[in-house]
């Protein structure tokens, strides 16, 4: 098979990611302004005293982070297939088949050391230049964020909704509290470190209710993975 027809294949994955993305951004646009609110009897810090807090109260189609979940989805597969095509690709260079195919999968790992210990498993059988190209990425957390948090979202997706807020939500006409373990948002505090793209610029800025959060950074994911896999193409080529 020749280096441009295996990135076609692979690239049946972006394509559908990026179809889904429209869906998605058509379906997130179109919500507008939150239209209900929360009222509360809060309690000021300072003085203790009594106050009355209103917040947006946002009510989500469920579909809308199932697309999501789609767009995240087949932007990992997408991964996946390009690591499937350079095992096969290193057989025909001669390179030992993997022991189970099942394990190979594009390999981002939460640190390095972990990285360096089980990228060998997830890519046996791939040429050392295919290793020595996916080793520059530094897929890892502190080594590549984008890919971590890719990896992160296709995990969480798996248990949970993901949504571009941070406050209580009705998805579905099902109410979902930002604490619970069901409801996964992008702009979670505690995640800080695991949202940016580069340096101090964060990946996605709070927005309770809009759309910035989510799409931008599938996005932004999207055009990290095409460009990862285009960049492949000189090592997509089979030995015979």
């Amino acid at each position: 098979m020749i280096a441009d027809d295996r990135l076609r294949l692979i690239c049946v994955k972006i394509e559908r990611a990026e179809k889904h993305l429209d869906e998605l951004e058509e379906a997130v646009l179109s919500l507008g302004e939150a239209t209900f609110k929360l009222i509360s009897f809060d309690s000021q810090p300072e003085t203790g005293k009594p106050f009355l807090n209103v917040r947006p109260l946002n009510v989500y189609p469920p579909e809308i982070p199932a697309i999501a979940g789609d767009v995240i989805h087949n932007l990992r597969s997408a991964l996946d297939h390009l690591a499937f095509h350079l095992v096969q690709i290193g057989i025909t260079f001669g390179e030992t088949p993997p022991e189970k195919w099942e394990d190979i999968q594009f390999p981002i790992f939460p640190s390095s050391e972990s990285y360096e210990a089980g990228k060998g498993r997830r890519i046996q059988g791939a040429r050392r230049e295919a290793i020595k190209a996916i080793d520059a990425l530094k897929p890892y957390k502190g080594g590549n964020e984008p890919l971590w948090l890719l990896r992160r979202l296709d995990n969480t997706d798996k248990h949970s909704f993901i949504l571009p807020i941070g406050e209580d939500v009705i998805v579905g006409g099902v109410s979902l509290k930002a604490y619970e373990p069901y409801f996964a948002s992008l702009n979670d505090s505690k995640d800080d470190q695991d949202v940016n793209l580069s340096g101090k610029e964060a990946l996605a800025e709070p927005a309770v209710g809009l759309a910035n959060a989510l799409l931008p950074t599938l996005h932004k994911l999207t055009h990290l993975v095409g460009n990862i896999v285009a960049g492949f193409l000189p090592l997509l080529q089979d030995g015979e």
